[in-house]
């Protein structure tokens, strides 16, 4: 059975690649399950496809609440297929303006939340198999300024995403990592400002498209990436069955410059 076809938990499910992930497993005929922070969004997605979508508000960071989430999943689906651990935060500070709790909360998020949510499901893949996708970033390997943090949490997913692959590997669990590079999404589009630096209105947009530009002007096929683009190598992910421990680069030639 492909795993998209099947019963998936996606975190981050309303915003950015997570809600095209939703979306790209719906088309399949797959149910999802989806954690996120925003009720209103949750709920216009249940209404939007009843009895394909359930949604559960969760903060990530909370950690003794992730165990009983996976429960509602699995009271919800039936069973477990597929883990698709989307959600992410960027705090974007230039070393010397690093904060702790920045640090906290992205390593919260971005590592530790994964690896709880990712030993709860498969608590419940061991008779099965099943299919564990983390979202990372090409940041996890190609640097870049005020993303100190964020790039170090997500290149300690790279390497628990092949942790996870080989211990889970004998229960048929597979785990594999997406890197994007830069997609357009409210993640990209905040803007980063130089400490103690205000800006208007006006002045944040003009920045945000600023930034913009020059991010899609690293990229060798000349743009950002879109959600969808990002969500259908994710599907693909899921469905490989001959694939585990893998980093998946899809970043428009941005790790070729």
């Amino acid at each position: 059975m492909r795993v998209s076809a099947g019963n998936v938990i996606v975190t981050g499910a309303t915003r950015g690649i997570g809600r095209a992930t939703v979306e790209a497993i719906l088309e399949r005929g797959g149910r999802v399950f989806g954690i996120a922070r925003n009720v209103d969004a949750l709920a216009a997605l249940e209404a939007l496809h009843p009895n394909r979508f359930r949604g559960v508000a969760a903060r990530l960071e909370d950690f003794d609440q992730l165990h009983a989430v996976v429960d509602r999943a699995r009271e919800a689906l039936g069973t477990i297929d597929g883990l698709v651990n989307c959600a992410g935060i960027a705090l974007y500070e230039a070393v010397g303006a690093i904060r702790p709790d920045s640090i906290d909360a992205q390593l919260r998020v971005n590592l530790v939340a994964p690896l709880l949510l990712s030993q709860a499901v498969a608590d419940h893949m061991r008779e099965r198999g099943g299919a564990i996708v983390n979202v990372s970033s090409t940041l996890s390997e190609r640097v870049a300024p005020q993303t100190a943090v964020y790039a170090a949490t997500k290149a300690a997913l790279n390497t628990l995403t092949k942790s996870l692959a080989l211990e889970l590997a004998p229960y048929g669990i597979r785990v594999n990592a997406v890197l994007p590079g830069g997609v357009d999404t409210d993640m990209l589009r905040t803007p980063r400002l130089r400490p103690g630096e205000s800006l208007d209105e006006v002045e944040l947009q003009e920045r945000v498209e600023s930034q913009l530009g020059a991010l899609a002007a690293l990229h060798p096929l000349g743009r950002l990436g879109v959600p969808s683009e990002v969500a259908s190598v994710i599907v693909a992910a899921l469905d490989q069955p001959w694939q585990t421990g893998s980093l998946i680069t899809v970043d428009g030639g941005l790790s070729l410059s």
